[in-house]
C-alpha cells in the first residue's frame, strides 16, 4: 500500500495550496463579502474556498488543518440551528456527504481495500490455538511428567486460521467508492484516480440498491468500530449516488459542499461564544400597524391591542445579547473585510448604525437593563493570539445625530471589535473568559 501511495503522490504534481482559494475581500464592491465558502469540483479538480481571515500560506500541514476545521464548521448541525430557515433551504449545500468520502479515502490510504475475513476452526497444531473452544470441545489427557506427577494435557487442539475472501461484495463496493472518491477529492490527498482500481461499474439505481442492502446488513452485524465507520461511510456514498441516479462522469461536474454566504455562519459562531441570553426574542423591537380610527391609533397601549399576528409586520432581531454583571452588550456580527483592509469604507453603514441604536433604546427601557453597550464584531487574521480569539478593538463609530459629549449614552458609541477567524472556527463554544474580555473592550476599560 505504501508503494501505491508513493506512486500516486509522485504522479500528482500539484500541492495542497494549488487547490485553495483565499478570500481577501478585494473582489467585492460593498462592505461585506457574499462569496461561496466551502469546496467545489471545478474543471475536473476540487477547489477549497476559505472565508475572510484565513491567510494564504504554502505550509501543507496548516492548510490541511484549516481545511478540516472548515469542514467541521460547515458540517456542524447544532451550529446550523442558529441559521435562518430560508438560508438553510437556499444557501447551504450540505447534501454531498464529504465526510463520508474523506473517511473512505483515509481508510484506503491507511489499510488499502477492505477485504472480508473468515475465521476457520479445526483440530490440529497449525494456526493460533483457541483455548476456549479447545477446553469446551475436547477431552484432556492425564500425563505423568518426569517428576512422576500427573498433569492435564490437551492433545487435540482447536486452532483458528484466518482466510481472506477477496471476491466479497463489500470489497467490490469499497473499490467502487474509492474510485468515485478519488475522482472527486483524490488530488487533496495525493491520490491519482489513474492509480486506483476502476470497477467499471456505472451509477445505476438497481446496482446501488443491492449495494445499499448489503451494507445495511453488514452494519447490523458489525461491532468493530473501525469497520463500522467505514461501512457507514460507504452507505452514505451509495445512498447519495442513488439519489442522483446519473452516470458518475455527469455527476462530477455538480458536486458542491458549502455556503453561498458565510455571514450567517460567522453570526452563529459569534453568538455561540458570546451569547448568554437563552431567549433573545424578549429583546426584539417590533413594528406594528394600527388601522386609522382605532382607539390606539395614536400609538398608545399597543401591547393591549387585540389585533395581533400579521399586524406584527416586522421584527428587528439582534445577533447576540451578552449580559455581564448588570450591563447588557448588543453584538452585531458583520462578515465585513474591514479587519483585513482597515479601510473605513468597509465598516458598517448608517442603516446598521441606526438598527444598533434602536436595539439599545428598546433594551434600555426593559426592567433591570443596567448600562447598555453596542459593538460590531468583524473577522480578521491575527498575528498572535495573546488575547482570547486574538480579540482587539479597532475604535468606535459615532452617529452625529446623537449626543457625543457628557450627556451621551454608552450605546451611542459602537465599538469595532475584531476576532481572529481561525481561532473562532476552531472553538466556538461558550467562553466566559472571552465574554469578560469583550465586555471590558466595548466599555472602553
Amino acid at each position: 500500500m505504501a508503494d501505491q501511495v508513493q506512486n500516486t503522490s509522485e504522479s500528482t504534481q500539484k500541492t495542497f495550496a494549488d487547490f485553495c482559494v483565499f478570500n481577501d475581500g478585494s473582489k467585492t464592491k460593498d462592505g461585506k463579502d457574499n462569496s461561496f465558502v466551502g469546496i467545489k469540483f471545478e474543471q475536473d479538480s476540487p477547489k477549497i474556498y476559505f472565508p475572510l481571515g484565513i491567510s494564504e500560506t504554502n505550509d501543507e500541514d496548516i492548510l490541511r488543518q484549516e481545511f478540516f476545521t472548515l469542514l467541521s464548521v460547515l458540517s456542524d448541525k447544532p451550529l446550523q440551528e442558529y441559521f435562518p430557515e430560508d438560508f438553510l433551504e437556499n444557501d447551504v449545500s450540505d447534501t454531498f456527504p464529504i465526510n463520508a468520502y474523506i473517511t473512505v479515502l483515509q481508510y484506503y490510504l491507511k489499510w488499502g481495500y477492505f477485504v472480508e475475513t473468515e475465521h476457520v476452526y479445526k483440530k490440529g497444531t497449525s494456526g493460533k490455538i483457541n483455548w476456549n473452544k479447545t477446553i469446551k470441545n475436547t477431552k484432556p489427557q492425564l500425563v505423568k511428567n518426569i517428576d512422576g506427577k500427573y498433569q492435564v494435557v490437551y492433545l487435540n487442539l482447536i486452532t483458528r486460521k484466518t482466510t481472506y475472501q477477496e471476491d466479497n461484495l463489500i470489497t467490490l463496493i469499497h473499490k467502487f467508492c474509492v474510485y468515485d472518491a478519488a475522482s472527486k477529492l483524490g488530488p487533496l490527498f495525493g491520490i491519482d484516480k489513474n492509480f486506483v482500481e476502476d470497477t467499471g461499474l456505472t451509477v445505476e439505481e438497481t446496482l446501488l440498491a443491492d449495494f445499499s442492502d448489503a451494507l445495511q446488513s453488514k452494519i447490523a452485524n458489525t461491532f468493530n468500530d473501525k469497520y463500522l465507520s467505514l461501512f457507514e461511510a460507504l452507505l452514505q456514498i451509495i445512498e447519495y449516488l442513488a439519489g442522483k441516479a446519473i452516470q458518475r462522469n455527469e455527476f462530477d461536474k455538480d458536486f458542491t459542499f458549502g455556503v453561498n454566504k458565510f455571514d450567517h455562519v460567522w453570526e452563529a459562531m459569534v453568538d455561540s461564544i458570546f451569547g448568554t441570553v437563552p431567549n433573545k426574542n424578549n429583546y426584539n423591537p417590533h413594528l406594528k400597524y394600527v388601522a386609522e380610527g382605532k382607539a390606539n391609533s395614536n400609538g398608545d397601549n399597543l401591547e393591549c391591542d387585540g389585533d395581533t399576528g400579521e399586524s406584527l409586520r416586522s421584527t428587528l432581531r439582534p445577533d447576540t445579547i451578552m449580559r455581564q454583571d448588570s450591563s447588557i452588550f448588543i453584538l452585531d456580527s458583520k462578515y465585513y473585510r474591514f479587519g483585513l483592509s482597515k479601510n473605513t469604507s468597509h465598516l458598517p453603514g448608517a442603516e446598521s448604525i441606526c438598527k444598533q441604536m434602536a436595539y439599545a433604546e428598546y433594551v434600555e427601557k426593559m426592567p433591570n437593563s443596567g448600562c447598555v453597550y453596542n459593538a460590531f464584531v468583524m473577522p480578521y487574521c491575527a498575528e498572535d493570539s495573546s488575547s482570547p480569539y486574538g480579540m482587539k478593538r479597532e475604535g468606535f463609530i459615532y452617529g452625529d445625530w446623537k449626543d457625543i459629549g457628557n450627556a451621551s449614552k454608552p450605546y451611542h458609541k459602537i465599538a469595532c471589535i475584531l476576532l481572529d477567524m481561525k481561532s473562532v472556527m476552531r472553538n466556538y463554544t461558550s467562553n466566559k473568559t472571552a465574554q469578560k474580555e469583550m465586555a471590558a473592550m466595548i466599555a472602553g476599560e
